[in-house]
Formats: C-alpha cells, sequence, structure tokens
C-alpha cells in the first residue's frame, strides 16, 4: 500500500500571489516579538486561502480525524537566494527578503505558538543546512548519517518542568540540491499500531522505557537530565495516541526482552507505513509531532563555489501554549535557552498570600 500526507494542497498561481501580498511587506521579527506574531495571524485570517486555513484547523484536532501531515505546495518564497546560512549566520544575508520567514511563522502562528531553542538556531525561524564540520551528527545539520525515526523531543515530554515537546513543526524549502537532496520521511503511528499485536501494544503503553533527550539536550541543564525515568511510548487512546519514540541509535532503552520485541515490531510498521517526501522550494509540510514520526536519508550535500551549501529548508517549532517553557531563559521573547534555567532567588523567604477580599 502506498501512503502519503493526510491532506497536500497545491496552491494555484492566483493563490500563490494572494499569500505573497498579503506577507510579502511585514518585516520580520527573529525574536518573534507579540505585535509581529499579532500582525502575522491578522495577515494570515485576512489575507490566505480559506482551504489552507481549515486544513490548519484540522491538525489541531483532539480527535483521530486530526490531520497527522499536511502538505503545501507553491508557496511564495524569496527570490535572489545566494547561498545559505551557516548555523550562527541570518538568512535574510542570502535571499531578496524575508517573506519565507513570514510564511512560515505565520502557518505555524495559525497552528499554535512558535518557538525556537536557543541550540537550535538563535532566531524564531531555524536554518537547516549540511554543514561539513557536523556531518556525521545526528540534527538538522548532518548529513552522512540517517536521522532515523524520531518524535521532535521525545523525552521532554516527560521532563518534571512541563512538556517542552513540540506540537508540531513546520519545515518549508528555501534551496535544493541539484539532484533532488534527500527524502524527508513521514510516518502516522496511527496507522503503524494497528499493525501490531495488542501484546505489543499493551507493553508499549507500559512504563517499560527509558527514552534519551535529543544529542544538543545532553547537559544543557544546570542538572543533567541526559533520559527519563521509565516511561511508556503510548498514551491516551489508541485511535488517538501521544507517540514518545526515537530510533536512531540508543534512544531509548527497553527494560525487558519483550519490551523490546515490542518496541522492533512498532520500528517495522513504522517503516512499513512510512512515505517520503522532498521539501523543495516553495513546499511545506506540517508534521503533527504528537503522533507522525519523521526521518531524513542520510545523503552526500553539494556545495556551491562560495562553499555554501545547496540544500536549505527552513523551520519553525510550534507549541499548544509557551507556558511549559517559563523554567527555560527566554533569550528573545520566542527564543528559549534550557542550559540557564530560572532559578528562584535563594534569600528569598517563603510567603503566603491572603486571598482576595470578595465584595
Amino acid at each position: 500500500m502506498t501512503y502519503s500526507a493526510d491532506e497536500r494542497i497545491v496552491l494555484t498561481p492566483a493563490e500563490s500571489s494572494q499569500i505573497r501580498s498579503a506577507l510579502a511587506t511585514l518585516p520580520y521579527d527573529p525574536a518573534g516579538g507579540a505585535d509581529y506574531i499579532g500582525a502575522l495571524r491578522r495577515l494570515a485570517y485576512a489575507g490566505l486561502p480559506e482551504r489552507v486555513l481549515a486544513a490548519i484547523e484540522r491538525t489541531k484536532l483532539p480527535a483521530a480525524s486530526a490531520s497527522g501531515s499536511l502538505e503545501i505546495d507553491n508557496l511564495p518564497i524569496d527570490a535572489d537566494v545566494s547561498g545559505s546560512p551557516h548555523f550562527a549566520e541570518t538568512g535574510r544575508s542570502f535571499k531578496g527578503g524575508v517573506l519565507s520567514e513570514n510564511v512560515l511563522v505565520a502557518l505555524g502562528a495559525l497552528a499554535g505558538e512558535p518557538y525556537s531553542i536557543a541550540h537550535e538556531g538563535r532566531e524564531l525561524v531555524n536554518n537547516l543546512t549540511p554543514h561539513k564540520e557536523t556531518a556525521r551528527d545526528y540534527t538538522g545539520l548532518g548529513s552522512e548519517v540517517e536521522l532515523d525515526f524520531h518524535i521532535e523531543n521525545a523525552a521532554q515530554a516527560h521532563m518534571p518542568e512541563g512538556d517542552t515537546s513540540p506540537f508540531a513543526l513546520l519545515l518549508l524549502g528555501i534551496r535544493s540540491e541539484p539532484q533532488g537532496g534527500p527524502h524527508t520521511r513521514l510516518a502516522d503511528a496511527r496507522r503503524a499500531l494497528g499493525l501490531l499485536s495488542d501484546e505489543d501494544i499493551d507493553y508499549l503503553y507500559g512504563r517499560h522505557y527509558i527514552i534519551r533527550v535529543p544529542y544538543r539536550w545532553r547537559g544543557a541543564t544546570p542538572t543533567p537530565r541526559d533520559n527519563t525515568d521509565l516511561s511508556a511510548v503510548l498514551s491516551g487512546p489508541v485511535e488517538s495516541p501521544r507517540v514518545t519514540v526515537a530510533f536512531y541509535p540508543d534512544m531509548v532503552l527497553a527494560a525487558n526482552a519483550r519490551a523490546k520485541l515490542a518496541l522492533d515490531n512498532l520500528y517495522q510498521a513504522i517503516r512499513q507505513v512510512s512515505f517520503g517526501v522532498q521539501i523543495t522550494p516553495g513546499k511545506l509540510v506540517l508534521i503533527n509531532n504528537s503522533f507522525t514520526l519523521h526521518s531524513r536519508d542520510r545523503f552526500a550535500p553539494q556545495y556551491d563555489d562560495n562553499d555554501r551549501a545547496y540544500r536549505w529548508v527552513q523551520r519553525v517549532f510550534v507549541a499548544r501554549s509557551l507556558w511549559n517553557f517559563r523554567s527555560f531563559t527566554r533569550l528573545h521573547e520566542r527564543v528559549f535557552d534550557p542550559k540557564n534555567l530560572s532559578q528562584p532567588a535563594a534569600a528569598a523567604a517563603p510567603t503566603r498570600r491572603e486571598p482576595l477580599a470578595v465584595a
């Protein structure tokens, strides 16, 4: 059986022009300030095609009918792309405008609350390009290793400060490899669970697994938490589950042989229901991170005459609420740093607030 995104929208030239007119002139705020997010939401609701707005709403449904993935083709992006940025550089220096940032953040702001984590990118929008010095890293900046199927920041769903894994992530193509580049592969866990036995599913719901934090998160807090306690891979109703798992090396440790077998069977089912997407310029993919896993193929990146990678994908994370990030240091309005967890003043004595008087 061949699988694909739950929804795919191919914009007409008129619709693409409509989006360009709505979003092209707004200055991009890399900090994600309240005025910028508010302006984007107003412009998006007024200027985006109704079918795009409706499709994004369907990704937020708390039901089995929620979309696990949404693909939008022919989105307008900036002209005059002259290269691609390294990690510490801004994308604005390599193209003729900030339309792609506005498109990405606007769609993210319709889905929820856009944000960034500092070690993923110092701006609200992250730039994913292969780097020669990180070619073997299991991150979006790698290339020589397969970034196998995973839920983004799966372990963070089990951390004591609250769930700081994204509800969704959005990927938008800016520049592509001359030969097409790698596939990003998606797999809806709801489909995969239909291929498993009841016993496998029971084990995946049990607290039989230690989930390690992603590589960039290890040691990223004053009291390092490099893995969870024994946790479940599945929670919630089986027809609309919350999934917390990652299948690249040494990311999940099973407590016993039967739990390991259930995990292996889930992995095989995930691969069986997966499909690939090439994120080319103007193509956006929204991934519902609650139950849709994603991966990226290994590839040999190509570089231009200025030693800049051809492949350039922009990304924004989306949370349902920013409340659970309150323990992190806020470098910018929506850019959070988990390395410096906010601590209460040591000398402050506990206080008790009296209830408010009611007239």
